[in-house]
């Protein structure tokens, strides 16, 4: 049995267009299978939920949806070792098709989940804020300058009008031109693996990624592997505003830790203090703002469809 996720509102795709192509071939394909459309905020979550509740069965579930529909499914998945997820990406960032290398093309994608069937157990990461509250990504986590980016971003005007042409990774550029020269600059520190606290001054940007991409295509994390047991860390602080602006275009190549005080590290569990709260996201996804945060990696803790 696949369970079909299908976000009615992601990206580009009308909904029904996108349920009618997987429906035709699964059929086509003598796969038994259950739709299950989204109407409104949190119907992810809920359905992930409710289709893996109590099994102790594999579960297959394919998401047509963007990188924040993972991100949602993720939170509702009792157990994600014991889930099969297959991704049709539908949204308008797609950093983890792109990683990975699933075509947009829903044939395609549906080739990788149904006919090809090859599956891969790859990590998540997980943050843990201060009053014990957890949230797993699945492609990246994020304080400060592109948590901020992913919030005004969830609640832009711009890009749903974007969207609805193809064109919705665009919008994360301009926010980010805005965002670099009014973000909040706070001090405090970060240890990797439990080491010495690195102090932070006029602190920017940490992004903790476990796939490459994030933001709609910015190459933060390009060492950034799902398979070793670690998450590579963007980390910028010491920047002027002005300075991040020209290093930010490199960003697109991977090229951006030419620049000083845009650095590299790497960790399996990573903990940061800042003396004022900032955004945070997980997978594009932002919720709250934090000043403490402990942020790890889950080895093999879920398996996925992959070309």
């Amino acid at each position: 049995m696949i369970h079909v996720i299908i976000n009615t509102s992601s990206g580009s795709e009308k909904g029904c267009d996108i349920e009618k192509i997987i429906k035709n071939y699964l059929s086509d394909a003598g796969e038994e299978f259950r739709i299950y459309r989204t109407e409104k905020a949190g119907d992810i979550a809920d359905f992930a939920g409710s289709i893996t509740e109590n099994t102790d069965k594999m579960t297959h579930i394919m998401l047509a949806g963007g990188d924040g529909s993972i991100n949602e499914l993720l939170s509702g998945i009792e157990d994600t070792k014991k889930t099969v997820l297959s991704i049709i990406p539908t949204g308008s960032g797609n950093d983890f098709a792109r990683a990975v290398k699933i075509p947009h093309n829903i044939r395609l994608a549906l080739d990788i989940a149904v006919r090809r069937k090859k599956t891969k157990a790859i990590d998540l990461g997980e943050v843990i804020y201060d009053n014990g509250e957890r949230r797993k990504f699945l492609i990246s986590a994020g304080i400060g300058f592109d948590a901020a980016v992913c919030e005004e971003a969830m609640n832009s005007e711009t890009k749903k009008k974007l969207n609805k042409i193809g064109l919705g990774r665009l919008s994360y550029g301009v926010i980010a031109i805005k965002q670099i020269f009014g973000a909040l600059r706070p001090d405090g520190y970060i240890s990797f693996d439990g080491g010495e606290k690195i102090g932070l001054k006029r602190f920017l940007l940490a992004a903790f990624m476990n796939e490459p991409f994030e933001g709609g295509g910015f190459l933060f994390g390009p060492h950034a592997s799902h398979s070793d047991g670690k998450l590579d860390v963007c980390l910028v602080d010491r920047v002027s505003g002005l300075k991040f602006f020209m290093a930010l275009p490199f960003g697109f190549f991977g090229k951006h830790y030419m620049f000083k005080n845009v650095n590299e590290h790497r960790g399996e569990k990573i903990s940061i203090h800042l003396n004022y709260p900032l955004w945070v996201h997980t997978d594009g996804e932002v919720s709250r703002q934090a000043e403490d945060l402990e942020i790890r990696v889950l080895k093999s803790a879920i398996n996925i469809t992959l070309p």
